[in-house]
């Protein structure tokens, strides 16, 4: 699969995403969080970032031969993850647009629990030029 044969609107396969607890803390020093505690809740932007990951080595882009950025990012959280929840992913490419030689692609993803209720959003911008 390759992102600059996708059509706006593609849906990717439901995934699921497990973020553990060691995860969840290896994250929170990563970027400096204090204010987490692993052992009761994962922090909120680790589960985003696990998601657009996915997406990202999927459309072969983790391969170091295009450099990509993530350019921004809108989340929104109706209640904390905790480490070890079975979560699943639903995501569609919501933009995907190529200018002045850079590829501009915005996912949406939905992360749902296992009851089917909404957990987070997220919308992510990544930028992506050939190297």
């Amino acid at each position: 699969m390759s992102l600059q044969d996708l059509p706006a609107g593609h849906e990717f396969p439901p995934e699921s995403l497990i973020i553990t607890e060691t995860e969840a803390a290896a994250y929170a020093a990563a970027v400096g969080d204090t204010s987490a505690q692993p052992a009761e809740r994962v922090p909120s932007m680790a589960v985003v970032a696990a998601g657009l990951s996915r997406f990202i080595k999927h459309l072969g882009l983790a391969n170091g031969t295009a450099e990509v950025v993530h350019a921004s990012q809108e989340a929104s959280f109706n209640r904390p993850v905790t480490p070890g929840e079975t979560l699943e992913i639903r995501a569609i490419l919501k933009s995907n647009a190529e200018r002045r030689g850079s590829r501009f692609a915005t996912v949406e993803m939905l992360f749902v629990d296992e009851s089917g209720k909404e957990v987070a959003s997220a919308s992510s911008l990544i930028l992506v030029n050939a190297t």
